[in-house]
């Protein structure tokens, strides 16, 4: 379904009054007694009414409620992100909307086919292989056999366990597991996708590769619920997030407020009560943006192409550069026939070859770029991103207002990027690009995307994605007493 009209349209997922209870029991035998107890009664449910949490039933049993009266509606391309404290009720919630769970009260409407990575190994057999998982699983999500036969090959690519897939998945390490999982839900053609904190067990290189994959389900109009701790990633791919505490909706809005609402709660020491002023100020403001990230990522481009409306080579560089989205956990290269990117060096600013960095640092990049044809007006680029594909930082000779010379055939050149990775730690990505500009199109001379992975270093405590060189000074002021 087009962007544009996925806001006019019904919600794919609707949730009413949806309520989950649970009895715990003090001594398991009890339960059998009050299953007898009811049987005398004839068939009479243990509650005549609800009991308070923590309160005993006359069966006996303790209540315990997970979700409490929650009401909600996800449109068609929305990717909804919640956040909340170990035990919010966000597993329950989502279990429930993905059909695995059955509320105690209220009605969940779904439309169109779910595919859920709920919980790492959830719905694998642990003495069935990974072949004979892929098998099982994809057939639960829908697939026909013709579907599975035709995807298999693709599903075991994604994965990259090849070598161990015929192998029992009980033999597996944790992010094995959930890369087969992974692949497995984005091969199904589902039109709503369900993700509970699993990605945080996969590398940096299958996280990469997993955000991106996102990316572009979100671009193609599926609808999304991500689950997660990490923020950062809530307000880089959702439109919307919900904070969920004790079972209940707390707020709903655009990312940036919740997830500043969310950090609120779990630093104070006086729990919900400290945000309950800026729960009362988002829900007076305006309605969130739920406009899907696909059309919003068009409002950007728009930005984008008005910042650099006088130069129409930058705009259409930007947004060749843009069109490409990683979706593989290695190097991804094209181009080549008129030129090649030979060589590749990261190193520190003495020349000394390295993949490990503190924050603040500065390194160089140094390519070696060979012509096969005469290159005229060449420009080059370099691009970082961080484990989330998120562009952190991009330039290239056009945008610095350099003029490199003209490389002939056979000709070799050596290009060198000297920059201070003003970055706070974690893991990203180099890629590079050869191209050239002809009549405003671009005409891609050799480009290769997540050619390095590296690390950057904590320098000190701060946090953020960017490394501020900051001084701080404090001086007393004269007062009473002086």
């Amino acid at each position: 379904m087009p962007a544009s009209a996925a806001t006019a349209a019904h919600p794919v997922i609707s949730l009413r009054g949806v309520t989950k209870r649970y009895a715990i029991w003090d001594d398991p035998a009890d339960r059998l007694f009050a299953l007898v107890k009811r049987m005398w009664r004839g068939g009479a449910g243990a509650n005549g009414s609800p009991v308070p949490d923590g309160a005993k039933d006359r069966d006996g049993c303790r209540m315990f409620t997970a979700v409490r009266d929650v009401s909600l509606d996800v449109l068609p391309g929305e990717c909804l992100g919640i956040i909340g404290r170990n035990g919010a009720g966000k597993s329950t919630l989502l279990q429930m909307i993905a059909g695995t769970m059955q509320p105690t009260a209220g009605s969940v409407r779904v439309k169109g086919r779910v595919a859920a990575l709920l919980e790492l190994g959830s719905g694998f057999n642990p003495d069935f292989t990974g072949r004979e998982n892929i098998l099982l699983n994809a057939s639960i999500l829908g697939l026909t056999k013709a579907g599975i036969a035709a995807k298999y090959d693709s599903i075991v690519a994604y994965s990259g366990i090849e070598e161990f897939i015929d192998r029992p998945v009980r033999t597996y390490s944790s992010g094995m597991v959930v890369r087969l999982a992974f692949a497995v839900c984005v091969h199904v053609d589902a039109d709503i996708v369900i993700i509970d904190e699993a990605l945080a067990v996969g590398d940096a290189r299958f996280q990469f590769k997993c955000h991106a994959t996102l990316d572009q389900m979100i671009k193609d109009g599926r609808t999304i619920i991500f689950v997660s701790h990490d923020t950062n990633a809530v307000k880089r791919m959702c439109n919307t997030a919900l904070l969920l505490e004790r079972g209940e909706v707390l707020a709903r809005g655009s990312p940036n407020d919740v997830t500043n609402l969310y950090t609120k709660l779990i630093t104070s020491p006086h729990g919900v009560e400290a945000i309950r002023d800026d729960i009362a100020a988002l829900a007076a403001a305006p309605a969130a943006d739920r406009t899907p990230p696909a059309a919003r990522a068009g409002a950007t481009d728009a930005l984008g192409s008005s910042i650099s409306r006088a130069d129409s080579g930058a705009t259409v560089l930007l947004t060749d550069e843009r069109a490409h989205k990683q979706i593989s956990d290695k190097e991804y290269a094209y181009g080549g026939e008129l030129g090649q990117i030979a060589a590749v060096v990261m190193s520190d600013e003495n020349g000394r070859p390295r993949l490990s960095f503190i924050a603040g640092s500065r390194i160089r990049v140094a390519i070696t770029c060979t012509a096969t044809a005469a290159i005229p007006d060449p420009i080059y680029a370099l691009t970082l991103k961080d484990v989330h594909g998120q562009e952190i930082f991009g330039t290239n000779t056009y945008f610095q207002g350099q003029t490199p010379p003209p490389v002939p055939a056979g000709g070799r050149v050596e290009v060198v990027f000297n920059l201070q990775l003003n970055v706070l730690p974690g893991v990203y990505f180099v890629s590079l690009g050869w191209v050239r500009l002809v009549n405003a199109e671009v005409v891609v001379i050799h480009r290769r995307y997540d050619v390095i992975r590296f690390d950057v270093m904590p320098r000190d405590k701060s946090f953020g994605i960017a490394d501020c060189p900051m001084e701080i000074r404090v001086r007393p002021l004269g007062g009473q007493g002086e």
